[in-house]
């Protein structure tokens, strides 16, 4: 599909049947951020309306160009809006009140669910019954990077789409034909996600943010119980539940990367490392810490990952990172 950076097996088998119209009322976009579930679920629209009948649709007609801008009838796309907590039931209702009607302008109606992990408990079960008695015109796409956040009946009914990581080498060639400087760069550093390797290449902000947070993992493991527990009580005095969340969950995305490859250095010759510019740092941090307590931070973070959405206590799982995270002076002055 066009502009879609990897998932080769699971397009070729979707973009054919959607040109034929055989498609599900319902599919599951799943897989981590960044990684092309938005970009994936607006080409399978297109593909679907699309006048000149082109997989991943041809961007050119009217139809893709109006999808493409969100202002096509046929095509809509459920969010959170800015000042709410999550999806809300009666945006589903609208919704549900839209799907029944025929298509205007295109073939089929289409909903855009992202993220569908947003959606409250009232809108689930109101969003379940749709799923259970589908219109024959409508197809769903329920886009998350935590279905595990979806009830099972909803899970249940829906095709999933399992989005993988891509090769470093096929998302430089791809930033490569974009025209893009430091195609090689930034593939190495987005380690499988292709938003991030696009994001990287085209903003200083984001490199900015990306360094700013890898230091401040430094700084942690640098100190005392002192400092890290006031790091915790901070990062968990957010009000908001939704954006401590994601401020927690973006650190552990990043340190996730960093400890991995701490422990692979520790244990070895660290072939492929997910970040290349912290070298320095991973060499020093894997030369002062056992290889057995990179690892165990390492499992750690991605265990407190798959549980910050059920997690209510923010400051207590902050603060068992803390007391775990293994401590080294060697980076202090990264």
């Amino acid at each position: 599909m066009r502009d879609v950076i990897g998932q080769r097996r699971l397009l070729d088998k979707l973009a054919p049947r959607a040109l034929r119209g055989e498609v599900a009322h319902a599919y599951g976009l799943f897989g981590p951020r960044s990684i092309g579930k938005r970009t994936v679920a607006l080409r399978l629209a297109q593909t679907l309306n699309c006048g000149s009948a082109v997989a991943g649709g041809c961007g050119t007609c009217l139809s893709c160009r109006k999808i493409e801008r969100g202002v096509h009838p046929d095509v809509r796309m459920v969010a959170r809006a800015a000042d709410k907590k999550d999806i809300t039931i009666e945006q589903i209702r609208e919704m549900q009140a839209d799907l029944v009607l025929r298509p205007l302008e295109g073939k089929r109606r289409v909903v855009i669910l992202d993220d569908a992990a947003e959606l409250n408990q009232f809108g689930q079960d109101a969003l379940l019954k749709t799923l259970e008695e589908p219109p024959a015109h409508a197809v769903i796409l329920l886009v998350t990077t935590t279905p595990s956040a979806l009830h099972e009946t909803i899970r249940s009914r829906v095709q999933p789409l399992d989005f993988r990581l891509v090769p470093t080498a096929e998302i430089a060639a791809a930033l490569a034909a974009r025209g893009l400087d430091g195609a090689d760069l930034h593939a190495a550093a987005a380690a499988g996600r292709p938003g991030i390797a696009i994001a990287l290449a085209n903003g200083e902000p984001i490199r900015a943010e990306r360094d700013r947070l890898e230091a401040e993992l430094y700084r942690l493991v640098a100190s005392g119980l002192t400092d890290r527990f006031a790091w915790a009580a901070d990062l968990a005095d957010e009000s908001e539940p939704r954006k401590r969340a994601e401020a927690i969950d973006l650190r552990l995305e990043h340190w996730s990367d960093l400890l991995r490859d701490a422990a692979i250095a520790a244990r070895g010759e660290l072939a492929r490392p997910l970040r290349p510019s912290r070298a320095s740092e991973t060499q020093r941090l894997a030369a002062s810490v056992p290889a057995s307590e990179l690892l165990g931070a390492a499992l750690l973070v991605e265990r407190m990952r798959r549980d910050l959405a059920f997690n209510a206590n923010a400051r207590m799982m902050l603060e068992l990172f803390a007391l775990q995270l293994p401590y080294s002076a060697a980076v202090k002055a990264a």
